[in-house]
């Protein structure tokens, strides 16, 4: 909100600051009038109609009018934002959960234990998720050829998807918390693997003036135009009983770390996610 204050105060006061001077100077009551709108504001109270200082058409009228419209705006926003992640946390429980728990009841014996693993897992998942990736990484110089190794023998184990890495002969040291790293990894993999049509996964690793870049190319379809804004937002995903966080929570282990992460849809096809990391010491 804060952004949208003070935006708002820019436009304007720049395109009215000779308006502005001349009420100061007739009385002072332009700053108090500003002071009174941003605390507020700042409260969660908007100002009604009328309230606070200034003729039906000085810039504070004006500014109101803006922080009315983006208040307005913003609040749509995360209304459509609750309503999306509560749709999305619902079709998880039900896919993942009620349903193979109201099939193996059916079903009986070894059929309810299974589903029963099932659910008990995709809960692990849904915890897994919802937790915050450490504030402060407890970093270590690490191989990342080595790591890259571990993660893809790890999902290989896991998958059916075949994974081609192209790196360095000799080691790739990094300054790092490992275990996030891998776990960012491990979900980019898992969605260049579920969107990527069943055909191999590309990794790329290179070292670029003091930072070191992870390519994870898959050779499905590619991002459409919304997935490209919106794939490392929470709770967007195309995939049926899918949460939409592994991109999101891929993004926030890397960017705890100092990295970011890009997406792309390259020249010749597929979906491209790039991992930029700093070297560090």
């Amino acid at each position: 909100m804060n952004e949208v204050v003070y935006l708002g105060i820019g436009i304007l006061v720049g395109g009215a600051v000779g308006a502005l001077i001349g009420a100061r100077l007739a009385g002072g009551t332009a700053e108090k009038y500003l002071s009174d709108l941003l605390g507020m504001v700042r409260s969660g109270r908007f100002p009604d109609r009328g309230e606070g200082g200034g003729s039906a058409r000085s810039p504070g009228r004006d500014l109101e009018d803006v922080l009315r419209r983006e208040w307005a705006e913003r609040g749509r926003e995360r209304d459509l934002a609750m309503r999306e992640a509560m749709k999305r946390l619902a079709d998880f429980l039900r896919h993942r959960v009620e349903s193979p728990l109201l099939a193996g009841l059916d079903a009986g014996g070894e059929a309810l234990r299974d589903a029963a693993d099932a659910a008990l897992d995709a809960v692990e998942d849904l915890e897994f998720f919802l937790e915050d990736p450490p504030a402060a990484p407890r970093t270590e110089t690490t191989n990342l050829v080595d790591l890259v190794g571990e993660v893809t023998r790890e999902f290989a184990g896991e998958f059916t998807v075949y994974v081609k890495v192209e790196g360095p002969q000799e080691p790739l040291r990094i300054h790092v918390d490992p275990d996030p790293l891998k776990d960012a990894l491990f979900l980019v993999l898992h969605n260049a693997g579920e969107f990527g049509g069943g055909g191999p996964v590309n990794m790329v690793l290179r070292k670029e003036e003091g930072r070191v870049r992870i390519s994870v190319r898959d050779e499905g379809p590619g991002f459409s135009a919304e997935a490209l804004l919106r794939a490392l937002d929470p709770f967007y995903t195309t995939s049926p009983g899918g949460l939409g966080l592994g991109l999101p929570y891929a993004r926030m282990a890397v960017e705890a770390q100092g990295g970011e992460v890009v997406l792309r849809n390259p020249e010749g096809g597929g979906a491209e996610v790039m991992i930029i990391l700093p070297q560090g010491g």
